[in-house]
């Protein structure tokens, strides 16, 4: 494969926004790109990349949000100024051993996170006044600023959390950070939140069911390397997955390299995506939030055809290495009788899983249910690869399990070119066995020594954890439903109705009001919900910082050096980033501003954190080792001198590493050369299906559990919501806002007001939730609602349209996208807009989770892509291009 081909492979997604814009789905005020033919001048003066202003370095940049690759980026810097970019240039380019080239979104590190909407000074919302009496969060979000200082603004946070922690006790503290709040728990702990995040339901305790696909377990994990896939496969089902659009990076390339060596690919899901145009893939449609029905019928399928023609099931396999699929494998702390297999035939509940009766519900023809069953038959080597869309859905806490069931009925795991498991964002690609460990920071170890202990003087922890899908009601409600945190364990208090009175709220640097269900109802709790003061930190004006009483600036970490660590990037690569600038304008780092509090109520910070940065720096560097050819032991990444430890001011010992500290900081990579038939590879599951006896896996039984008691017990203890049961085997469940809901009556087919499925797809304008403020990205990539052909058609929409989507939680605006590509009665919204309303109400930037509903069932899973929606043309001004709506706070 040549590099024009490579090349033209990254640049997918940025070709399809090129096409967008073409096709008109861009905003009123953005005139559609004119497409030069070969050969035009195109009157651009491009400088060359070699004439470099002088006086500069080239320095690694810290591109650290989870978009796709953890990819390398490369800036060349004057006097703490980014004035030109570039991407991995470290060695030459091979399949086998790829340089890390980087995205669009890597391409503009310096006009986001240097740009004008930074936050550049400590705020106070104008009409907050402390002490819980003059306060109005009637205000909230449409407040003026004033300017304070950084002593004025630790004062009041900290005057704040005393007159709180002391009147109302720690059940008041409301903590939703994603990298948590210290501070709060070295005082006496806060009210916690339980979200389900990228994985959705996915995160259900998958060790219990033996769907190792968390953590970097260097022995095993669900899918296998890239060697295998690129040379090995030759059925590939990409389930609930478009990595040409949700993980950049280089697995495109290695999907491009198994098609060039013969694979065949099949797509599952709502659309014929990017991916599956590029790799020719066959399409078997299914609704949004419908895949458990799908599958089920999948079985149905499989046990059909082996009864008729045979070698279709893998029976030695589903003996072997599972409980619970028939009466012959039940695992010994069952509590019923009942099986998975007695299950699909419907003799249970009198409703055999059939294709006709999984099609009223998941949209797929039955001629292709038949097809993907054939396609899992043991007779095929399938490697099945998923993102976890398919999973952020109400209902769905069956699905991991049945993917599970399905694999083992064709007994694809352990085996060279087989698998079934995750190949998504930048820390799950390639297998989870990672060829570099970066080492510990110490910091248990430091605080141990150290002796000292919180005093948590300011009360007594407590236990109490919200779920993500509730904590808004939670607050205005003042009462919420416990299950504790459920991801891993059961808790260990009973799940029970609780009162609830938060009074002071820490945003922490999270997302909370975009990555939470249900905006509209955030907004209304923070109004409304009798919090006294809410506190935000951050680099961008976020939603959670517009509706804060006190904001203070933090340091980006291209203000730091910093090294990538185990599970945050790929398995072969390490960086090592480089402090571009110092701290702009007042910006301080989490732990200056945490301890400033600490300091404010007169305890010692040193026992939150006991050692300097640059020590936690050197620790994790020094103790990082990097596999040797053997693919077996390790040794030392780095080679570090006595002047080395003196020159960072940290304690330390001299040591033989591979390459030197320099070497290492020069380069700002470290990656280990690939190359087929090297030692590194892996096969996921390999030495469970070798020796299930020596290898356990970490379930009660040691093996798959299609029946696992642990699963139904937990969330029948949740009892989140009336009338639902769990069984111990995956079943079909009902969901609380699905394809059932979009009709007036289901059984008759009478569509109801809310008529269409909408889930929200990872899209090259965003990372998440960041770069929705960028407004160079917002240019390039037009964000528009797509649909098909049946939905626009019947609402009068054509593309360019602007369109008003509602669900029964909020409204958006959009530009319309039509496409024959999607399935009849479905809209997908791209994920990753910051919201902002209207006088109307309405979100005009098209945040996912205003159209998201706070939707209690299973686990309490945030299902963001479980929707109903309308869509009609709208009658207002046309909407324009988000990047005229970039938001900037000022107190000046």
């Amino acid at each position: 494969m040549g590099m024009l081909e490579r090349r033209a492979f990254l640049g997918a997604a940025s070709l399809l926004a090129s096409s967008l814009a073409l096709s008109g789905c861009v905003g009123g005020d953005v005139e559609p790109t004119k497409t030069p033919k070969t050969g035009e001048d195109t009157g651009i003066q491009r400088q060359p990349i070699d004439v470099l202003p002088e006086g500069g370095q080239w320095m690694t940049l810290s591109c650290w949000q989870s978009c796709g690759g953890r990819c390398l980026n490369k800036g060349y810097v004057v006097d703490g100024v980014i004035v030109r970019q570039k991407t991995d240039d470290t060695h030459d380019d091979s399949q086998d051993y790829p340089q890390q080239r980087s995205c669009p979104r890597g391409k503009t590190l310096s006009s986001t996170w240097l740009g004008e909407d930074r936050i550049k000074y400590p705020m106070k919302r104008k009409h907050w006044q402390p002490g819980g009496v003059d306060y109005h969060p009637e205000l909230r979000g449409q407040d003026e600023w004033e300017r304070i200082s950084w002593d004025e603004a630790v004062g009041y946070v900290a005057d704040e959390v005393k007159r709180v922690f002391e009147q109302f006790g720690s059940r008041s503290f409301l903590g939703v950070s994603w990298d948590g709040l210290p501070y709060a728990s070295y005082l006496g702990g806060s009210v916690g939140i339980m979200a389900t995040g990228s994985r959705g339901s996915a995160r259900l305790a998958p060790a219990h069911l033996g769907a190792e696909h968390d953590g970097c377990d260097v022995k095993r994990g669900q899918a296998n390397d890239r060697f295998d896939l690129m040379y090995n496969a030759e059925n590939v089902v990409l389930y609930s997955f478009n990595p040409a659009w949700n993980a950049m990076g280089s697995p495109m390339w290695h999907f491009m390299k198994a098609k060039e060596n013969g694979a065949t690919f099949t797509v599952v899901g709502p659309d014929y995506n990017m991916t599956a145009s590029m790799l020719e893939a066959d399409w078997i449609p299914v609704r949004p939030g419908t895949d458990t029905a799908f599958l089920l019928a999948v079985a149905y399928e499989m046990l059909r055809l082996d009864e008729e023609g045979g070698n279709v099931v893998d029976w030695d396999f589903l003996h072997k290495y599972t409980v619970g699929f028939d009466a012959e494998s039940m695992p010994a702390n069952a509590a019923s009788a009942e099986n998975f297999l007695g299950y699909v035939k419907g003799e249970y509940d009198g409703v055999p899983k059939t294709p006709e009766w999984a099609t009223k519900i998941c949209g797929t023809p039955v001629e292709a249910i038949t097809k993907f069953a054939t396609l899992l038959s043991k007779e095929n080597k399938v490697m099945t690869f998923n993102a976890f869309g398919c999973m952020r859905h109400t209902a769905t806490e069956n699905l991991e399990q049945l993917m599970i069931a399905v694999n083992s009925m064709g007994g694809h795991y352990g085996k060279p070119g087989q698998c079934w498991g995750g190949y998504y964002f930048d820390g799950g690609s390639d297998a989870p066995c990672n060829l570099i460990l970066t080492g510990s920071s110490g910091v248990d170890e430091a605080k141990e020594k150290l002796g000292i202990a919180p005093k948590k003087m300011l009360g007594e922890p407590c236990d109490d954890v919200v779920s993500a899908a509730q904590v808004w009601d939670a607050i205005f409600n003042k009462k919420y439903h416990f299950t504790g945190d459920i991801r891993n364990d059961a808790p260990e208090s009973a799940c029970e109705e609780r009162d609830l009175d938060v009074r002071f709220m820490d945003f922490g640097t999270w997302s909370a009001m975009r990555s939470y269900p249900d905006t509209v109802k955030a907004v209304r709790a923070l109004r409304e919900g009798g919090i006294e003061c809410v506190v935000g930190r951050g680099i961008l004006p976020k939603l959670d910082i517009q509706f804060c009483d006190i904001v203070v600036p933090v340091i980006s970490d291209l203000e730091k050096e910093a090294i990538l660590e185990t599970g945050e990037g790929g398995r072969e690569i390490v960086y090592h980033y480089d402090k571009v600038c110092d701290p702009l304008y007042e910006a301080r780092t989490n732990r200056e501003f945490e301890s400033a509090i600490l300091t404010a109520l007169g305890e010692d910070p040193a026992g939150m954190y006991p050692l300097s940065e640059e020590q936690k720096l050197y620790n994790i560097m020094a103790g990082t080792t990097v596999i040797c050819d053997d693919g077996v032991t390790y040794e030392p990444l780095l080679t570090i001198t006595q002047e080395d430890i003196d020159a960072m001011g940290v304690e330390g010992q001299p040591q033989q590493g591979r390459i030197t500290l320099q070497e290492f900081k020069e380069k700002g990579v470290y990656q280990v050369e690939r190359k087929q038939g090297d030692n590194f590879g892996f096969i996921a599951y390999k030495d469970f299906v070798d020796d299930p006896v020596a290898h356990p896996l970490a379930t009660d039984s040691g093996k798959f559990e299609i029946y696992c008691q642990y699963k139904a017990d937990i969330l029948n203890q949740a009892k989140l919501r009336a009338g639902d049961e769990w069984k111990p085997y995956p079943t079909y469940v009902t969901p609380v806002e699905g394809i059932e809901t979009t009709y007036a009556d289901f059984e008759d087919q009478v569509k109801g007001d809310f008529p269409y499925l909408m889930y929200n797809t990872h899209y090259p304008r965003f990372g998440n939730g960041v770069y929705g403020n960028t407004k160079s990205l917002g240019e390039a990539f037009a964000t528009p609602v797509f649909m098909g052909e049946k939905v626009a058609k019947e609402n009068g929409i054509a593309t360019g349209d602007t369109v008003l989507v509602e669900s029964p939680h909020g409204s958006v605006l959009r530009i319309a996208c039509v496409s024959p590509t999607y399935m009849d009665d479905v809209l997908a919204l791209p994920n990753g807009g910051w919201s902002q309303f209207n006088e109307e109400g309405i979100d005009v930037m098209g945040g996912v989770s205003t159209l998201n509903g706070t939707l209690m069932q299973g686990m309490g899973c945030t299902s963001f892509n479980s929707n109903n929606v309308r869509v009609s043309k709208y009658a207002g001004d046309p909407l324009g291009s988000d990047s005229s709506r970039q938001v900037v706070l000022s107190a000046e």
